[in-house]
């Protein structure tokens, strides 16, 4: 049932954070060691919502998609917080600079990937609970339930 562990470059590929694409950061956005940690989050929020069935790790959750979903919320909420702490403007010479005036942005977007990341999960636990109950594939209730 596991879709195998998300790795970095998939949340690259997913985030568009490629250092061709980064033209004023010039590099990736997130540090290797902050998507391993958002990726743990995102499961961690997964094993600690009720109702409480079944645990998984980062290796063994099943559900990529909705990994990547929780994973690139995660990342963008964190860097909301340090684009917004961060914002200054300056001037000089006629011309204005503030590159770190994304806050709103990646609030907008990382709250957007998180409430579906939840809305998934969600989903995913009634139609575990239900096969529980009931012995029917979690995978045909799931997308009954969507």
């Amino acid at each position: 049932m596991s879709a195998g562990k998300i790795t970095e470059k998939d949340i690259r590929l997913f985030m568009m954070d490629k250092p061709e694409l980064n033209t004023l950061i010039r590099g990736v956005r997130w540090s290797p060691e902050e998507i391993d940690a958002a990726i743990a989050y995102a499961v961690s929020y997964y094993n600690e919502s009720p109702p409480f069935i079944g645990g998984y790790t980062v290796e063994t959750f099943p559900w990529k998609h909705t990994l990547l979903l929780g994973t690139a919320g995660h990342l963008l909420r964190s860097a909301s917080i340090n684009e917004a702490s961060n914002n200054l403007a300056y001037s000089a010479d006629n011309i204005t600079v503030n590159d770190k005036d994304k806050a709103d942005i990646f609030l907008r977007l990382g709250t957007q990937y998180w409430d579906e990341f939840k809305t998934n999960i969600q989903n995913m636990k009634v139609a575990q609970n239900i096969a529980s109950c009931y012995g029917s594939s979690v995978s045909e209730l799931y997308r009954l339930a969507r």
